[in-house]
């Protein structure tokens, strides 16, 4: 039996898929500055730029055909 905490679970977040999905909505690829408009943080963006701009590739490519 589980015994309930005060604090709810905590969510992971895939952030090279949200900052696809930024760039999806806009309809074309951000700067570094862009993203650090949108609360990303430097590590961030060096980290996961490669990864979301293959997920913006993919999406962008479903898209089309």
């Amino acid at each position: 039996m589980q015994t309930q905490t005060p604090y709810p679970a905590a969510i992971g977040r895939n952030i090279a898929n949200e900052m696809a999905e930024h760039a999806r909505e806009r309809g074309e690829g951000l700067t570094f500055k862009d993203y650090k408009r949108l609360g990303f943080t430097d590590a961030q963006i060096i980290r996961y730029s490669d990864e979301a701009a293959a997920i913006y590739a993919r999406r962008a490519m479903r898209r089309v055909a």
